[in-house]
């Protein structure tokens, strides 16, 4: 299953966060453009909306072209969001230029859970080890 939303920025274009669900425990978040004071409040609307329905979220980094301080702040918000409700959040693909300079600068590199495996590695791992709880919901 896979969903798209386009979030509308300023100059550059809108910014897209599209959603794969490649198993009922595991959503990979994938934006594409600029995470900053316009898309921001609807990215972290997207990724915590998955953190409601699956144990283990993705947010794959690789298209982010820019990260300004609200983006920053999104990031915190939707890792404390897990955190809080007990789910995994992974963070891959922050080696891209933009990506990593910001997540160094900020401090954030020590913070969030960044895996250096690649996202469908790290997919092809949790799928394989997710098992469903005898009489859980799918999600976890």
């Amino acid at each position: 299953m896979s969903d798209s939303t386009m979030l509308h920025h300023g100059t550059d274009g809108p910014l897209e966060v599209r959603v794969h669900i490649p198993s009922p425990a595991v959503a990979v978040v994938r934006p594409f453009g600029e995470l900053d004071l316009l898309t921001a409040p609807l990215f972290v609307e997207r990724v915590e909306f998955q953190l409601t329905c699956h144990a283990h979220t993705i947010i794959d980094m690789r298209d982010v072209t820019f990260i300004g301080s609200c983006g920053v702040r999104a990031l915190l918000e939707v890792h404390e969001s897990a955190r809080a409700a007990g789910v995994r959040l992974y963070v891959t693909s922050t080696d891209t230029r933009p990506t990593a300079r910001i997540l160094e600068l900020t401090g954030l590199s020590e913070l969030l859970p960044l895996v250096t495996t690649s996202t469908d590695e790290l997919v092809a791992g949790l799928v394989r080890t997710w098992r469903p709880r005898v009489g859980a919901e799918p999600n976890g």
